[in-house]
């Protein structure tokens, strides 16, 4: 009896020891959850604590937690991963200073496009008052060229009866003293359409300059912001065999693929060199809303044996 229970203890040994080289990721679940669920190779995952700072309930963790592990599942044709609240492995939201500066970032990300709008805004504005100085000018230059004939036509009635020395008679001095003060008026009135024109276009540079102003500063907002918030390595999560940490996430999205990418590392896989893949070491190009498993990250989980 005795060397029977030694016998079965030997080949459950070797038959768990050579299951964790075939699935790695058995070896962060308990031994009772192995010898309970002897064939069964998902890793097995609860929820641990969360930080009260991220405004984020144990409900929600865990449906996103259950969204990252459809991405292998769907990559992988294979459930790769299951919630048990009795884990041993935890994943666990930790705020510290990553997070705090993530907050920082989506600040400045609001500020920036505030500040982006509100450029756009009075661009739009300085475009919309050059087409009314367009038409302004246009119509300026016709009122201008209409009293330069009037004022012409005036001069040659004037001349033509100088040139004939004919004595002019009341009805006539009337009627060019009259047409003279009509030519006056318009002048005046030409003068101010000027005065006004001009006004307006000073106006308008003053508005230019603005906006060049409002572009240059949103420019170097810009570049500080990308000096200071720019891609960096999966530092915003940890596994470590025990627990998979996240200290910092931007979006539902982003928490789900960092989730998402330390499943991959509790499956064995170290990162890769494909900028769109999950196991790439930066978040930055990956598709965050819609991501699938790149065939850099199945040639990964295939090679892993």
């Amino acid at each position: 009896m005795r060397i029977w229970m030694i016998f079965i203890l030997v080949i459950a040994t070797a038959y768990f020891t050579i299951q964790c080289r075939i699935h790695p990721q058995l070896t962060y679940n308990s031994l009772l959850d192995r010898i309970q669920h002897p064939l069964d190779t998902r890793l097995r995952y609860r929820i641990g604590s969360i930080d009260p700072r991220f405004n984020l309930s144990t409900e929600q963790l865990q449906q996103l937690t259950q969204q990252a592990a459809a991405i292998w599942q769907q990559g992988t044709i294979k459930n790769q991963f299951i919630y048990d609240p009795n884990a041993k492995l935890s994943i666990n939201l930790i705020y510290d200073d990553r997070q705090a500066e993530s907050d920082q970032r989506k600040q400045e990300i609001r500020i920036i496009e505030n500040s982006r709008q509100y450029t756009d805004s009075e661009h739009e504005k300085v475009t919309h008052l050059d087409s009314q100085l367009e038409q302004a000018k246009h119509e300026l230059n016709i009122y201008q060229v209409n009293y330069q004939t009037k004022v012409e036509q005036y001069n040659q009635i004037i001349q033509d009866f100088n040139q004939t020395q004919h004595t002019l008679s009341d009805t006539t001095r009337q009627q060019l003293n009259l047409q003279k003060q009509q030519l006056q008026q318009e002048q005046f009135e030409l003068q101010q359409r000027i005065n006004e024109f001009n006004l307006k276009v000073s106006q308008l540079n003053q508005q230019v300059d603005n906006v060049n102003i409002m572009n240059q500063q949103f420019n170097q907002s810009v570049d500080q912001f990308n000096h200071r918030f720019h891609a960096r390595q999966f530092d915003k999560g940890l596994f470590n065999g025990q627990e998979i940490n996240i200290y910092e996430f931007e979006s539902d999205e982003d928490l789900r693929l960092t989730i998402a990418h330390e499943f991959g590392h509790a499956l064995g896989l170290n990162h890769n060199q494909d900028p769109k893949a999950l196991m790439y070491p930066v978040m930055k190009e990956q598709d965050l809303k819609n991501f699938k498993l790149t065939n850099s990250d199945l040639e990964l989980l295939n090679s892993r044996h």
